[in-house]
């Protein structure tokens, strides 16, 4: 396992979150230069720990560990999902039209390159 690329996913998802490494430590009862060494690639985390901070964050342990699978679009897809579930309908209905006409794009610019 890339604990460097782990690290960056975890700072990642905490900044995103506007918490310092002593919040995260706090929530997942441990201490800040801990946080910080798993975030450097100095220390490797337990799996527990992986867990502990996968909920302190609200992500799940395949968004921190995603670049380690062989299909990682799934991840992105099942996380592009769960957004969208969250919304009122009208919103999923414009979010899906949204990523259709982007994909139209995509398909008629790639059939260009061919």
């Amino acid at each position: 396992m890339d604990y460097v690329i782990l690290g960056k996913n975890i700072r990642k998802y905490r900044q995103m979150r506007g918490m310092r490494q002593e919040d995260l430590a706090e929530l997942c009862d441990c201490g800040n230069s801990h946080i910080g060494q798993i975030e450097n690639a100095r220390g490797i985390p337990s799996l527990d720990m992986i867990v502990r901070i996968a909920n302190a964050l609200s992500v799940t342990v395949d968004q921190l560990l995603r670049e380690y699978y062989t299909e990682p679009e799934k991840v992105y897809l099942r996380e592009i999902a769960e957004r969208i579930e969250k919304y009122p309908v009208k919103q999923r209905v414009y979010a899906c039209e949204g990523l259709a006409e982007f994909l139209n794009t995509i398909e008629k610019f790639s059939h260009t390159d061919e």
